[in-house]
């Protein structure tokens, strides 16, 4: 979801992608892995 201007133009705001995150998830559903293990420290 783009950030409005006034946003991107905060300091205090970062963006941050989750893409590498949800293809973890998904590909560890897809082979019936457990995703709770990314979770654990």
């Amino acid at each position: 979801i783009p950030l409005r201007e006034d946003a991107r133009n905060c300091k205090k705001i970062r963006q941050l992608s989750v893409a590498e995150m949800l293809a973890e998830t998904i590909r560890r559903i897809a082979n019936k892995e457990s995703v709770s293990e990314m979770y654990i420290d």
